[in-house]
């Protein structure tokens, strides 16, 4: 974890969002976004530098617990919130019936921060194998990675200003920057994280912090005003034009906001359907179902192991296998005296199809719930053996070099519920017999990186950031399915 930079830190509270609405809900805007998580909270800070006077941030949960998981618990507390939703008050699942994917810890964690407030702040860039058109426009790939004009390229300012908020350093200054294990040589893996003084307690960056002011409190920029506890339930559709949203408050009353532009920022599958309903609203879509849904694919084990034999506890990466489309990760963590607990997983990415999608089924409900439906093609399978291949190969490698006796990992069928990432939760890594690793596999919708099913300038007008936050405005007609066809992640 970086060090501890002079900075307001603990459980703070919004002045605008804290108990709910910040005033009336406005009856117009001039931009509504839709989601107070990262990408929500984020955007609004930004058009609010740009001297934007009129935006709206409709939140679905509450403001009044600001605080990161892992700055609010102890370890093993925060990691329980995560793997045990039902812990969280936040956590809100989705809708059937993808089991065994798109289930259990898959959801999301509605409040104002969103899942800013409980990731680990990893700020890997993505590799250029993965930048290509058409999901990755040229421009845009030159403005993200070498920068156009003599102007820094994104990711170094980005990394720049991460790196200050961090308090001087992307990783914790008591790990090394490289560092051999199972024959291989990683590196400290980046997290924007940094440590509340003289505790064990750290938090990883959120767009919050820009509205936090001397005295700790929250309150949003000039320009934008916050309504928590608003749940937006459709994109108002109008003539096939985004004409505002329809909300339903805390006390259950339907309400609508006008508004010039909407940000869809509620996370995939609820951005997805919300995209879904007005496209289909607007004659775009037959009914309301979108594809090309994605996750990532992760896989590992955890083992328990000797300390003294292992690096420093902290977390370290190797660049990513292009054929595998996956990178490998190590975390390494304080298992009591003389005992470490050695993570080890790899992360790939899903490819698009048709077969996975967002869908709203037929329901006398008004505003219907999204399910996910999933699938993996070929490549996918071919990565997932690959992928433990790879994982085998690590841990063959590091139990001869630390003079283990190597049991081998035994992986189940892909999907099994049985076998996945909670395996990671303290009170089964406690009972676990030492030297003995345990294999997991994630089910998909359970990592929060999915995407893929909205391309960006697809639903929207030409010119719009993100495939997640796509925009909805009165100036051009909602676009037909041939445009809104997924891309690549």
């Amino acid at each position: 974890m970086p060090g501890s930079p002079q900075a307001q830190h603990g459980t703070a509270r919004s002045r605008a969002a804290a108990s709910g609405p910040s005033g009336p809900l406005p009856r117009e805007a001039g931009t509504v976004i839709v989601g107070g998580g990262l990408a929500g909270v984020e955007l609004a800070t930004a058009l609010a530098e740009q001297g934007a006077e009129d935006v709206v941030l409709l939140e679905a949960g509450p403001g009044s617990d600001l605080a990161h998981i892992h700055l609010a618990h102890p370890q093993a507390a925060a990691t329980e919130i995560v793997f045990a939703p039902e812990r969280d008050p936040y956590f809100h699942g989705p809708g059937g019936p993808g089991a065994p994917h798109y289930t259990g810890i898959s959801g999301l964690r509605r409040r104002l921060g969103g899942r800013s407030l409980y990731w680990h702040g990893v700020v890997l860039p993505l590799e250029d194998w993965a930048l290509h058109p058409p999901g990755w426009p040229a421009e845009i790939v030159a403005e993200l990675t070498t920068g156009v004009g003599g102007a820094p390229s994104w990711y170094d300012r980005v990394t720049e200003q991460l790196t200050d908020w961090s308090g001087g350093g992307l990783w914790d200054p008591a790990q090394p920057a490289r560092t051999s294990i199972g024959g291989q040589e990683f590196r400290a893996l980046p997290r924007a994280c940094r440590r509340r003084p003289g505790t064990d307690r750290w938090e990883a960056y959120t767009a919050l912090d820009a509205w936090r002011g001397p005295d700790g409190d929250v309150t949003p920029p000039a320009g934008v005003r916050v309504h928590c506890d608003t749940e937006v339930l459709a994109v108002d559709v109008r003539g096939g034009r985004a004409r505002g949203v329809l909300v339903r408050l805390g006390d259950g009353d339907v309400s609508r906001i006008a508004a010039h532009t909407v940000v869809l920022s509620a996370g995939t599958v609820e951005s997805t359907r919300l995209a879904a309903l007005a496209l289909t609203d607007a004659g775009a879509l037959p009914s309301p179902r979108l594809g090309g849904l994605a996750d990532h694919i992760v896989q590992g084990f955890v083992v328990r192991l000797p300390a003294d034999r292992l690096p420093p506890p902290g977390s370290y990466h190797l660049p990513t296998d292009p054929v595998l489309r996956s990178y490998l990760r190590v975390d390494v963590h304080d298992d009591g005296p003389g005992r470490a607990l050695l993570d080890v997983r790899v992360t790939g990415e899903q490819l698009p199809n048709e077969g996975s999608v967002v869908e709203c089924e037929p329901s006398d409900e008004p505003f219907p719930r999204a399910s996910c439906r999933t699938g993996l093609l070929p490549e996918d399978h071919k990565m997932i053996s690959g992928q433990r291949d790879l994982l085998r190969d690590f841990w063959a490698a590091t139990a001869r070099e630390l003079g283990e006796p190597s049991a081998p990992l035994e992986f189940t069928g892909y999907g099994d519920t049985e076998r996945d990432n909670t395996r990671v939760l303290p009170d089964r890594t406690r009972s676990q017999s030492a030297g003995r690793p345990e294999t997991w596999s994630s089910l998909l919708g359970t990592e929060d990186h999915e995407g893929g099913s909205l391309r960006s300038g697809g639903c929207s007008t030409p010119g719009t950031p993100s495939p997640r936050c796509p925009v909805f405005t009165p100036r051009a007609r909602l676009s037909s399915p041939a445009s809104a066809r997924p891309t690549p992640p």
